[in-house]
């Protein structure tokens, strides 16, 4: 029997935990829904709200994550830059 999401109550415990890291060390993500057989799929951390669908339902390009998601990542690329240009001044 299907559970509330539609899915069938084995497709739930396949979801990953936790996704393996990627093979450059960077994290990896899990996609909320599974794919038509029933599967979840972990993505990189790089193709999140990259303009492509990822995650079977898009949940990776979700305009509210994404728009939470940018702008946090750039602020913390901005304080790398700074405190990496501060490192080697000193």
């Amino acid at each position: 029997m299907d559970d509330a999401s539609g899915h069938p109550p084995e497709a739930r415990l396949r979801l990953p935990k936790e996704c393996p890291p990627a093979d450059d060390g960077m994290e990896r993500f899990a996609c909320p829904t599974p794919d038509h057989m029933g599967r979840y799929r972990c993505i990189d951390d790089h193709v999140l709200c990259d303009g492509f669908i990822d995650c079977p339902a898009g949940e990776d390009e979700d305009r509210q994550a994404c728009m939470f998601y940018k702008t946090t990542k750039a602020h913390l690329d901005l304080l790398a830059d700074a405190l990496l240009r501060w490192a080697r001044g000193r």
